[in-house]
């Protein structure tokens, strides 16, 4: 099994990114949702389309709300599946967050599978987590500046 860790420092507010992820994640429990996954290489992207579980996790601190997450290729082919946990961390005074994701996948294709993550495999899913988060990071922020602006806008009528 190959080891995945990747996060990203997101400026959005804790408490709010921890309900976005929730409200996202919330709706696609017990369900297969589809999701492509990108990676940015030099002059191409690669991306995959698979489906995604998710499940709530356990965090023995009872400080955050981890997210288990399972992705299977859809279709096959040979592309690992990845079981994680996505989490909402707070920054040292709860203004920022951190994203995390952390896993592990098993390369497919035998011992040529093992080498190829060795040489580049490992670099292709720590770029492909970094995207995910990036994007989900993208999202929260958005959303966050989005209802921080309505606070200030007259009410409609």
């Amino acid at each position: 099994m190959s080891k995945l860790n990747e996060s990203l420092f997101v400026r959005c507010p804790y408490h709010r990114a921890r309900g976005y992820l929730a409200a996202g994640v919330g709706q696609q429990i017990d369900s297969k949702a589809p999701l492509t996954l990108r990676v940015p290489l030099v002059g191409v992207e690669l991306k995959k389309d698979v489906i995604v579980t998710f499940t709530p996790g356990i965090d023995p601190m009872h400080m955050d709300q981890p997210w288990r997450i399972h992705w299977t290729p859809e279709g096959g082919g040979p592309y690992p599946d990845f079981d994680g946990e996505l989490t909402v961390r707070a920054d040292d005074d709860y203004t920022n967050c951190v994203l995390e994701l952390v896993g592990e996948y098993k390369p497919p294709g035998g011992m040529l599978g093992k080498s190829f993550d060795l040489v580049a495999g490992s670099r292709i899913a720590a770029l492909t987590a970094r995207a995910l988060l990036e994007r989900l990071g993208e999202e929260f922020v958005a959303r966050y500046n989005e209802e921080e602006s309505q606070k200030g806008a007259p009410a409609s009528s």
